[in-house]
This record gives structure tokens, sequence and C-alpha cells, in this order.
């Protein structure tokens, strides 16, 4: 496994839906894929916590709420990695297997129905700006904090699974990426996550072969 060595705000947010680009924050892991190794993004719950803000999975307020109970707390964060990573590679599995148009494992949707449980207790309802709104519970812990950003994940997982958007739902054609997205292209033909980068390079790749 290869760790990732750039900042929380370069990774691209090409998925069309926050759930998508939480899922694209890895690569390698696709049954068939080019990639000898797994290339892993998410390499602390720190740098998690940086990509939700990236994502604007929380405001830039709670970053500041939270910032000392992530960054300067003395307590061990790999279980709450463990969990965020686990349950990524729940929704990928889910994600992936509808992108190719087949079903998703009746296990793996059990795992996002239990996270949006979860997630919606962590929901209040507030006066914002004076009309009711939905607003969040605060967090006292690294835990409670790894449950409600999981569960807004499941939320917006749930609100997805369910959304005639899902029609859209590719994955990347290239071999060595296993990034899905949206297709909102006016033709519906997009192939790649990226045309200028996985498109650019496969046909790269088939102009050597060719070459050959």
């Amino acid at each position: 496994m290869t760790h990732f060595t750039g900042t929380a705000k370069s990774i691209r947010l090409i998925g069309g839906a926050r759930v998508l680009d939480f899922i694209n924050t890895t690569n390698g892991r696709r049954p068939g894929t080019a990639l000898k190794v797994t290339e892993e993004r998410l390499t602390s719950f720190q740098f998690f916590f940086e990509w939700a803000l990236h994502a604007s999975l929380v405001t830039a307020q709670e970053f500041e709420a939270y910032k000392a109970m992530v960054f300067e707390s003395p307590m061990a964060y790999q279980p709450d990695l463990d969990a965020v990573i686990a349950f990524r590679e729940c929704l990928y599995g889910v994600f992936h297997a509808l992108s190719l148009r087949r079903p998703a494992g009746d296990e793996a949707l059990q795992q996002i129905n239990l996270r949006f449980q979860q997630g919606v207790t962590w929901r209040v309802l507030r006066s914002v700006a004076g009309a009711p709104g939905w607003g969040w519970k605060a967090c006292t812990s690294t835990q409670e904090l790894t449950a409600m950003l999981l569960g807004r994940l499941a939320i917006e997982a749930t609100q997805l699974l369910v959304s005639g958007d899902l029609q859209a739902l590719r994955s990347c054609s290239s071999t060595d990426c296993d990034w899905v997205f949206l297709d909102i292209s006016k033709n519906k033909q997009r192939k790649w996550c990226q045309m200028s980068v996985c498109g650019s390079r496969e046909k790269l790749s088939r102009l050597k072969q060719a070459a050959h």
C-alpha cells in the first residue's frame, strides 16, 4: 500500500455527490485493477477531518470548534480511522456494483441502514434565520465526531440510492482507476472520472501500444 503525500485540498472532488467523493479517497481495490498496490489517501483521522472540510462535509465553524479535539488531543485515532475506512469500503461495494448495473448486497445495505439510523439521532430541528431548519448536536469526543460524520455520509448515501440520479452512476473506464461518478454530460457517454487525467492517460497508453 502506498500512502498519499498530498494535502486534503489537493484531492479531486469529481464524483458529482459527496458520498462518491468519499469513496474516491483511495484507489486500487477494484477487481482486475492494473495497480499493484492500493493508493490510500486517508492516512490519518486528522487527514479525514481536513478532507471533510475540503468536501464541505463539515462547515468552517464546525472545523474550528472540533479542531483542538482532533489535532491536539493525545488520544489514539486509529479506531476512528478504521471505522471511517470500513464504512467507505462498504459504500464502495454498493455503489461500484450499481455502477455496473449489478445488485447491491443486502449485508452492505444493512450496514448503510445502521449508519443512517445513527446519523439521524444526531440531527436536531432548530430555528435558522427565523425559520425551522436542521442542525446537528455537538460532539464531545472523536468517537462521537466519527459517528456523526459517518452518519451524515450515510444519510446522503441513502438519498442518492433511492433517487433518479442513480441512473447516471458510472465507474471510470481506466484500468488503473476505480473511482465512481455521476455522468451529467449531455450525451451520457462519459467514460472516465476526469478526461484530463484518466482519459488522457488511457489515450496515451493506446498510442504507445499502437506504435509497437
